[in-house]
């Protein structure tokens, strides 16, 4: 629960909050060749109560050639949501017909879960529903790999369904969660009684990054699709919570992490709070050539005050600026000041 550390402010350049997303952005997808990403907001996590959830789940558009410092509310049409819509963990897959397709791992407020498959209207700047997806395997799903048209990874963060729950689980070390996969039909454990927060595949598809985040490591996995297979390739260090992913077109994995666990969890605990904010931090990360070692560089780091509890990361305008994403909070648009090649 990283008791004894304390984060140091840092940051790479000038930072602002974005309007809009008031109830977090926890996770970007990034559509490279349109310059956009997708904001999820309002992500609901082991409710006391339904009655204690009192936001909306959101989400946001945010235009990459612009220094607008605003995101844009994206309606979400056709979508069945009495248990209500709070959206988590985001991917997308692009269909023949150049139609972003949108896959959004969702909770209720009496947290039950499913996965929400959206088709992303250009014109109209709205998302349509496709379908809605429920799995029994889908125990506590956090973050999702769009796989293809209708086929997915999916991780699961733990099993616990209420607070108590979960913290039996954490201190007792007896992990449910893991990875699934989904074929379009029917899924399949990749990974079980473990830890899988963030996760995310290589950009050529043939290595998974599994955020362990209790233990505070990154596994690294090959990925067979054909065969529905992970083999372990190795578990890196990192000594911080890492929370999502991006991996940018250099390779690089770029992640929001949690250096201080115990303020994170209370900042959660009570998000209405603003005295209680959690400690960020901003790290990019290189892979050797077996990915056995990493070297990491840490890009920003923040108290809480300004980048609360930060989750995601990733670079744009040729690295010049950084949007880093929050459990809880408003997302933070940077200006990138560094130089990484160090050696």
């Amino acid at each position: 629960m990283d008791i004894n550390k304390r984060v140091y402010n840092h940051r790479p350049g000038e930072c602002r909050k974005v309007e809009g997303p008031e109830q977090g952005s926890e996770d970007f997808e990034v559509i490279d060749d349109r310059k956009i990403a997708f904001i999820s907001s309002g992500v609901v996590y082991l409710p006391k109560e339904p009655s204690d959830v009192t936001w909306k789940g959101e989400i946001y558009l945010y235009d990459l050639t612009k220094r607008s410092y605003k995101a844009e509310l994206i309606p979400v049409l056709n979508l069945d949501d009495e248990e209500g819509f709070f959206p988590h963990g985001l991917s997308h897959w692009i269909l023949n017909d150049g139609t972003i397709r949108l896959f959004v791992v969702v909770h209720s407020k009496t947290f039950q879960h499913s996965i929400v498959i959206l088709d992303y209207d250009e014109k109209k700047k709205q998302l349509n529903h496709v379908k809605t997806i429920k799995d029994d395997k889908f125990i506590r799903p956090n973050d999702i790999i769009a796989t293809g048209e209708n086929s997915f990874l999916v991780s699961n963060d733990g099993g616990a369904q209420t607070e108590l729950g979960n913290i039996w689980e954490i201190f007792s070390g007896f992990y449910k969660g893991g990875v699934v996969y989904f074929d379009g039909k029917k899924s399949t454990y990749l990974l079980e009684n473990n830890v899988a927060n963030g996760i995310i595949l290589s950009r050529n598809m043939k290595t998974l990054f599994v955020s362990h985040i209790n233990q505070e490591t990154i596994g690294v996995y090959s990925w067979d699709q054909t065969n529905v297979a992970i083999n372990k390739i190795s578990e890196i260090e990192t000594l911080t919570g890492c929370d999502n992913f991006y991996i940018d077109h250099g390779n690089h994995l770029w992640t929001g992490c949690h250096p201080v666990m115990k303020d994170v969890v209370a900042h959660f605990g009570n998000r209405s709070d603003a005295s209680l904010y959690g400690p960020s931090q901003v790290l990019r990360i290189t892979f050797s050539n077996d990915f056995k070692k990493a070297e990491m560089v840490e890009v920003l780091a923040d108290d809480g005050r300004l980048v609360c509890a930060s989750t995601i990361a990733f670079p744009f305008d040729d690295g010049k600026q950084i949007l880093v994403g929050t459990v809880g909070r408003h997302p933070v648009h940077c200006d990138v000041n560094l130089k990484f090649d160090f050696y």
